[in-house]
């Protein structure tokens, strides 16, 4: 398997839960260049769910990741440090290729980890993440226009 300049560099202790804000979140034990495996994101695949929960992600138009800890605990930024990525390799969710965690760019020991969700406008709610791009909604960058008219049209038929 090619790496696309992947860093394998992950320890089971790399990473500790903490409290943010928002709730719990992830936070970064090590320090970690850009592109470099964080985790294996492990948990339950749920199938033909339509909702999930609240920390599920979906893996594709059937199938939803419900991770386990500590990566359930991963919280939404406008400007995240990590993504997902997928290899074709066996990993610990079984047969399901494995979810990774990868960062964006050089994180530091005691930075919080966190992704863009990219939520469809239909699921957007209120952003607090406070970073300096912050779009106020956790959507899909391509969805925030649609998600402006659609809250406008809304306010317009409240008058």
């Amino acid at each position: 398997m090619p790496n696309n300049g992947i860093t394998l560099v992950h320890r089971d202790d790399s990473v500790r839960i903490g409290e943010t804000p928002v709730g719990k979140g992830v936070f970064s034990e090590r320090s970690y260049p850009a592109n470099a495996v964080i985790g294996e994101i492990t948990g339950d695949f749920v199938t033909n769910c339509p909702s999930g929960s609240r920390y599920s992600f979906e893996i594709d138009d059937r199938t939803q990741l419900e991770p386990h800890a500590p990566f359930r605990y991963l919280n939404h930024s406008c400007e995240p440090n990590c993504e997902f990525d997928w290899f074709d390799d066996d990993g610990m969710n079984g047969d399901v290729a494995p979810v990774y965690l990868i960062a964006l760019r050089d994180i530091w020991p005691g930075e919080e980890l966190t992704i863009d969700y990219n939520w469809p406008a239909i699921s957007a709610v209120p952003c607090h993440c406070a970073a300096a791009s912050c779009r106020g909604w956790i959507v899909r960058v391509d969805e925030l226009d649609s998600l402006d008219r659609t809250r406008e049209d809304h306010r317009s038929n409240d008058r």
